[in-house]
């Protein structure tokens, strides 16, 4: 079974400031998405989902998930192999928390810190 990471959209790959995807987004995506099944959850309403059509990096994404309201029963859904699956987003209280719970690696991310795409780069070459 194919190795899983599960990420947020919103200031984990889309910078809300720039309304662009973060320096090196799409060349991350196209590389993991050769060794990884890579899954997308995001909330919002209409302005995410134009946001997500006009965002080429998307064919990389095995799944694409629009929801109102992330839930712990969502990710429960996706994990197979929770030793298999990463979820990488910027809300502790959110994806982070369920991954923990659900026994997978987490990796926050705080792009006011950094570009999430370099503390991504970093925690999977770090990562066995």
């Amino acid at each position: 079974m194919k190795k899983q990471i599960i990420f947020d959209f919103y200031n984990t790959l889309y910078n809300p400031k720039t309304e662009k995807i973060f320096w090196g987004g799409f060349a991350l995506l196209k590389n993991l998405s050769k060794q990884y099944s890579l899954v997308l959850i995001t909330t919002g309403s209409k302005d995410r989902a134009n946001q997500l059509q006009n965002f080429s990096g998307i064919k990389y994404f095995t799944k694409v998930i629009l929801c109102k309201k992330k839930t712990f029963s969502m990710y429960r859904k996706l994990i197979k192999r929770p030793y298999l699956t990463i979820i990488i987003g910027d809300r502790p209280e959110e994806e982070i928390a369920f991954g923990k719970i659900l026994n997978t690696r987490t990796l926050l991310v705080k792009s006011s810190v950094e570009n999430p795409v370099i503390s991504i780069k970093r925690f999977l070459k770090e990562s066995p």
